[in-house]
């Protein structure tokens, strides 16, 4: 019989997350959404909009849609991430989770609202199957890719039964649009400063999975300076190699923990990628 532990290894799948900020009262502010209870992937936890990278994400429709070139991608995006000439793919996968989950048209210019009679109509269209690439003259604006700055990248540890391969990118929140669940695979949402957000997790009152919890505290130095400043680090990142945290286990193989590189028992725990 094979044990959960020597399992083999499921491959990762492509994704794409973005921490959509602002500048609110308490000082910066990310979008987090809450995953419906009856999803297969982090039920209930409070986590950034996004999703799995889509076959279709990467084709000559898509690439031509958008504001910068493919190869403007794999410079900016691909080489500082390590994922190459996927970059297309994960950035495109990025603005049309975020458009999916929370109706947001992220790079759109201020208050700018579209011709068709609104972004809540052009969502319905992309729920009901059409390429978020095809909406682009109705939306008035193209896919702006060049609003996304990486940010980090995370591979789900060897042994979990889903595992993302994840580009984390950052984006400043779009205004004059007002983001909305919708209502299957999210729940609820919450523009969060990350101190709370964090305070709140220690209460077990806001759920959050590893490298969302991660990810929330590499924002903490910018609580007060805002998003002007994350923006410029975040442009100023030249390298993002993937972070691939390892599964610890106790003697009789049950998961007790997360390890990170550099931790101690991380090089002993078993996580080939």
């Amino acid at each position: 019989m094979t044990s959960a532990a020597n399992a083999p290894a499921v491959a990762p799948r492509q994704a794409s997350t973005t921490l959509i900020v602002r500048d609110g009262a308490p000082g910066l502010e990310v979008l987090m959404v809450r995953r419906s209870l009856q999803a297969s992937f982090m039920p209930g936890a409070y986590v950034f909009p996004g999703g799995a990278v889509d076959p279709q994400d990467g084709s000559a429709e898509h690439a031509a849609a958008c504001d910068e070139s493919f190869e403007r991608l794999t410079l900016r995006i691909g080489a500082i991430t390590q994922v190459g000439d996927q970059a297309l793919p994960y950035a495109v996968a990025a603005l049309r989770e975020c458009f999916e989950e929370c109706g947001l048209w992220l790079g759109a210019p201020d208050q700018h609202t579209p011709a068709s009679g609104g972004w809540a109509r052009l969502r319905a269209r992309l729920h009901a199957g059409e390429s978020i690439a095809s909406l682009v003259p109705m939306a008035g604006a193209p896919l702006v890719t060049s609003a996304l700055q990486p940010w980090s990248h995370w591979v789900t540890p060897v042994g979990m039964p889903k595992r993302f391969d994840t580009l984390f990118f950052v984006a400043r929140a779009p205004l004059g649009q007002q983001p909305e669940v919708d209502a299957g695979e999210t729940t609820a949402l919450a523009w969060v400063h990350p101190a709370q957000a964090l305070a709140e997790r220690h209460r077990a009152e806001f759920p959050m999975e590893f490298a969302t919890l991660r990810t929330v505290e590499s924002l903490l130095p910018f609580s007060e300076t805002g998003t002007s400043a994350l923006l410029a680090h975040a442009r100023a990142h030249r390298s993002l190699p993937p972070v691939h945290p390892r599964l610890k286990r106790d003697i009789r193989g049950a998961i007790v923990g997360v390890l990170l590189p550099g931790q101690a028992g991380y090089d002993e725990a078993a996580g080939a990628h």
